[in-house]
């Protein structure tokens, strides 16, 4: 793969020396790596490494520079085939968050710092992984910046143990003890109080050298530092070492390492190369140092800003010989586990690949239950395309149960847009939702303004649906095809032209047990052994009461099997219980009403245990359909060609009149002629030439059934 790394600039610092080491261990493993950002002194030995480097002004807090930095990026990550683009700072965050988005290519971050929840630093938090080099740090954004843990990485920085190489301490010390601090000039690195520490131990006295090994002597911080050793009289103490490359071979001239921060860090780079190196450590007892010292064991915490406790603990290490051959030890073990180089690339590498084999899909279809039943084979192609992806389904409360047990989903987002997510306020708190969850993709099944308007509030970097209805805020969209399709050739056009790939037109449900027990119960006695079961569904939508056919008719044929010895049970939903009801009074045998008595599910079992099924354009047609029973439909104001089910089974029973289909929930002629032309008599044909089928599969499988 093909990794940009974005940072401010490649001057010596731990965040620099990490993009090196980062680009040295993917080059090795085959990898591509550019890096962009303003130059420096690490360029040249990043170069050498065979990484390209590309210089733009990424360090500038204008948002001048930034827009322009960003179309540059976007042109940079297309031209030499980006895979990944990955920030280090705030500033790169922008740019690369902004030209990640523009080419559809994974954004990750990786948090150095304690940021204040400030507006400029939440990009940090936008990865579609955030990686984080320590627990304390990812505790503090998941309480600060409101990252959720899922796509939070913990991934220490690592150590190249063939350049920090162990180097025992000679046997004999001789002269002063020399004391390491290794890092930028900084009020937080505790330059200050090593110093008040300093004056201590030389008060004693022991004889003691600090050594500051960081920034260049034009730093603003030096004259501040060198004023307050003129003050304490720590002239002849002090060593100023200046930015070095010999980092190593520095280390192990110093018979400690001090790391006294007086402000959290992520990290202590300098904690765990000393350790690498085999110098005992001190370090501050906050952020992320108390993840990296083990009090008495790997070296020696403290209070930070105590001077006094600083200079006790060095003379306590220096003077304890066990003390200090033990933490040395122990620290050296710790590293060669947790904190190799090779082990950080190699968790690194595994959230690229993770970004790019596994990303975060969220398919929206918030409407009716029949069309959700009609995205089930959606939902197999996606997963078959995406094995390992995170795949989450938006889906309207009401239907909700059809996908429950859904094998191929990690995750259902119920759209309750009747309480819950009523109005603007609820409306926005599910766009929250759906940007925490921090989503790669979006294929919208929905295709309505709300849900490309969502997709992109969302922040969902990529976003593929039919163009229309507010289609420009859809970056894969696709022309509507000029023919009428059925619903799931619908479907695959969208996937085939958006780049996904479909997988077959059969619809699937998953029942479990416990529902397949209830259907049982419900028509237990109703079909005897060698007898016949037809289901009856009456209603079907309340708004669209022109689908329906006149209860009378359903009463007389009704009537009609019962007289042929045909068992007969009427379903419905908890609002067709009255319909049900009152069918049920029109006949002179009464079927088994179940109306309004069983979930979806048990729907679906009682459904596959009719011989056939009889109902209008509605969801228990598609349920009809998944479980595979034959069914005779009824069709009046809508058209089958576009909305009958892919496997149906059965007979469409539908009249040509001049104006159907119209797709009116009101009949606009009052004659409902498309309903009442249908006849009983055609329905009940078409029911036992069903039933005879039915009956003659039947014989056919007890033929062949295996004799014992």
């Amino acid at each position: 793969m093909h990794v940009l790394q974005l940072v401010p600039s490649l001057e010596v610092g731990g965040v620099e020396r990490g993009v090196l080491d980062l680009a040295k261990g993917l080059i090795a493993r085959g990898h591509r790596v550019s890096v962009v950002s303003s130059g420096g002194t690490l360029v040249e030995p990043l170069t050498a490494l065979g990484a390209a480097h590309h210089r733009l002004p990424v360090h500038e807090k204008s948002l001048t520079a930034m827009a322009e930095c960003v179309p540059a990026v976007a042109r940079l990550i297309r031209a030499t085939g980006v895979d990944v683009v990955h920030a280090r700072s705030r500033v790169p965050g922008w740019v690369g968050f902004a030209a990640a988005r523009r080419t559809q290519r994974p954004f990750v971050t990786t948090a150095h710092g304690f940021y204040a929840p400030h507006p400029a630093s939440r990009v940090m938090g936008w990865g579609r992984r955030v990686i984080v080099p320590s627990a304390s740090l990812a505790r503090y954004l998941v309480e600060r910046f409101h990252v959720p843990k899922d796509r939070l990485r913990v991934i220490p920085r690592g150590v190249d143990l063939s350049e920090f190489a162990f180097q025992p301490a000679p046997a004999a010390h001789a002269g002063p003890w020399r004391i390491g601090l290794f890092g930028r000039l900084s009020p937080i690195k505790g330059q200050e109080v090593a110093l008040h520490a300093l004056e201590r131990l030389l008060r004693k006295p022991l004889p003691v050298r600090l050594c500051f090994v960081g920034d260049a002597p034009e730093a603003p911080l030096r004259r501040t530092l060198a004023a307050l050793i003129a003050r304490l009289k720590l002239e002849e103490a002090v060593e100023w070492l200046g930015i070095r490359q010999d980092v190593p071979s520095l280390m192990a001239s110093m018979d400690a390492v001090i790391a006294p921060s007086t402000y959290p860090e992520s990290f202590g780079r300098s904690v765990i190369e000393a350790q690498a190196v085999g110098r005992p450590v001190i370090a501050s007892r906050i952020g992320g140092m108390a993840d990296l010292v083990e009090p008495e064991r790997t070296g020696l915490l403290v209070p930070p800003n105590d001077p006094q406790a600083l200079a006790e603990a060095i003379e306590r290490m220096i003077t304890d010989e066990a003390l200090r051959h033990r933490c040395v030890a122990a620290a050296r073990r710790r590293v060669e586990t947790e904190w190799t180089l090779d082990r950080m690339v190699e968790r690194t590498l595994a959230v690229y690949e993770e970004c790019l084999q596994a990303p975060r899909i969220l398919i929206w279809k918030l409407s009716a239950l029949g069309d959700v039943i009609l995205s089930t084979p959606t939902l197999r192609a996606v997963r078959r395309q995406f094995p390992k992806a995170h795949i989450a389904l938006a889906v309207g409360r009401r239907a909700y149960e059809a996908v429950a047990r859904c094998p191929y989903l990690n995750d259902l987002l119920i759209y309750d847009g009747k309480r819950k997510d009523r109005g603007i306020a609820g409306q926005l708190g599910f766009v929250r939702r759906l940007r925490q969850r921090g989503f790669d993709l979006s294929i919208d099944l929905q295709n309505s303004r709300k849900t490309h308007l969502w997709a992109w509030l969302a922040g969902i970097p990529i976003r593929a649906g039919y163009r229309r209805k507010l289609g420009w805020l859809l970056n894969r969209g696709v022309r509507q095809p000029r023919v009428v399709l059925a619903p799931i050739a619908h479907q695959h056009y969208l996937l085939t032209h958006a780049g996904f790939t479909p997988d077959g037109e059969r619809l699937e449900l998953w029942p479990s047990p416990l529902d397949e027990q209830q259907a049982l119960r419900l028509l237990d006695g109703l079909k005897a052994p060698g007898g016949q079961l037809v289901g009856v569904h009456p209603g079907g939508s309340g708004r669209w009461r022109t689908k329906r056919w006149e209860l009378a008719n359903w009463a007389r044929l009704c009537d009609a099997l019962a007289e042929r010895n045909v068992q007969l049970v009427v379903t419905g939903g908890p609002e067709e219980r009255a319909l049900a009801g009152a069918l049920s009074g029109l006949t002179r045998t009464p079927p088994r009403v179940v109306a309004g008595q069983t979930s979806l599910m048990e729907l679906a079992c009682l459904i596959k245990r009719c011989d056939v099924f009889l109902a209008h354009d509605s969801s228990s047609l598609h349920v009809a359909a998944a479980v595979g029973t034959p069914t005779v439909a009824l069709f009046g104001p809508t058209d089958p060609q576009r909305h009958l089910p892919p496997s149906f089974k059965g007979q469409v029973i539908k009249k040509d009149v001049f104006c159907s289909p119209c797709y009116s929930p009101r009949c606009r002629t009052i004659t409902h002629a498309c309903m009442r032309l249908i006849t009983v008599e055609e329905v009940l044909t078409a029911v036992l030439g069903l039933l005879a089928e039915a009956e003659e599969h039947s014989t056919r499988q007890r033929a062949n059934a295996p004799t014992r």
